[in-house]
């Protein structure tokens, strides 16, 4: 009876080496190891050989937690391996191991200066300016220092977006996304201090009011536009001929509130009724009952008549009726 029952003990044993041979899995765990991305697997930490290539391929896309942030490193010990290995619930029968003490797992990484992400960030704010802005024009300072960013192995391709435009008095914010295999990483926003610096038209003397605005009394000045109200002008051929409203002093900048054109018919002036229906034009004589600048509307009074109507300012001698009657003005 005894050795019946050693016999199938024998046989047992037997069968259970065959199947463990028959396995032929070993697992050769590294002391260090330099892996990707942001999972750990076990074909990352270690070795896998054996016949049964099916099992080998599953053995090595078991995850074993998070890796390391890129450029860092941990301390994985036999202990804490085993544990994370028991937590996948895999079958390990079969498979002889080969594990040191502790592994160090380091993931391997790559970085960005800060130099070129300040770089991509004035092309950025140089492309959204526009055509009509050159570069000499244009001042684009970083408002503090930007470090380099440690990021994954991989492909890396930037986005450049500025969420709030073009600021001239304010700092202007780019946003940069860091996109690696095709997957955002980070975002890192950067400011800056743009500023728009276009020659103005300045006053070059002093200049009374009601003055018409000549050449000798306008000059170009280089200025950072950020700082100045709206209305200025940066075409001299936009102010002459213009009458100023109010006193200039020598380098003060010329807005369009400051300006008008000049009046072209004087009240009590004698001027000339032209109107106009189709081909056909009816003129008279009449009298402006008020200063008239090109293009305004005043009254004026039908000589003939003694009808007050409303004339568009065509020239100095010349209004132009803007309704017509057949019995008259």
């Amino acid at each position: 009876m005894l050795n019946k029952i050693g016999l199938l003990m024998l046989l047992q044993m037997c069968l259970l080496m065959s199947s463990t041979f028959a396995a032929g899995i070993t697992i050769v765990v590294a002391p260090e190891v330099s892996i990707e991305g942001t999972v750990m697997t076990l074909g990352q930490l270690s070795e896998i050989s054996g016949d049964d290539t099916p099992w080998v391929n599953s053995l090595r896309q078991l995850k074993l937690g998070s890796a390391p942030p890129p450029g860092s490193s941990i301390v994985l010990t036999k202990e804490l391996l085993d544990m994370r290995l028991a937590a996948t619930g895999s079958n390990f029968s079969g498979i002889v191991w080969k594990i040191p003490d502790s592994i160090t797992v380091t993931t391997r990484s790559q970085s960005i200066s800060g130099q070129v992400l300040l770089d991509n960030a004035i092309l950025a704010i140089a492309e959204r300016s526009g055509s009509s802005v050159s570069s000499g024009e244009l001042s684009i300072t970083p408002i503090g220092s930007v470090q380099d960013i440690v990021i994954p192995m991989g492909d890396i391709v930037l986005t450049k977006d500025l969420p709030y435009g073009i600021h001239y008095n304010t700092p202007t914010t780019v946003q940069m996304t860091i996109n690696v295999n095709g997957q955002v990483f980070t975002k890192k926003t950067l400011r800056f201090d743009v500023k728009l610096y276009r020659p103005v038209a300045v006053a070059t003397s002093q200049v009374s009011p009601g003055e018409i605005l000549t050449t000798d009394k306008l000059r170009y000045e280089r200025m950072d536009t950020g700082r100045l109200g709206s209305g200025y002008y940066t075409d001299l051929n936009k102010v002459l001929g213009l009458a100023t409203r109010r006193s200039l002093t020598p380098g003060m900048v010329i807005t369009d509130s400051m300006v008008n054109k000049p009046v072209l018919i004087k009240r009590g002036s004698i001027v000339n009724l032209v109107a106009r229906i189709g081909s056909m034009e009816v003129t008279a004589a009449g009298q402006a009952m008020q200063d008239g600048r090109e293009g305004e509307l005043i009254r004026v009074q039908n000589i003939n008549s003694t009808k007050i109507i409303s004339a568009k300012v065509l020239d100095a001698n010349t209004v132009q009726v803007l309704t017509y009657k057949s019995n008259g003005y």
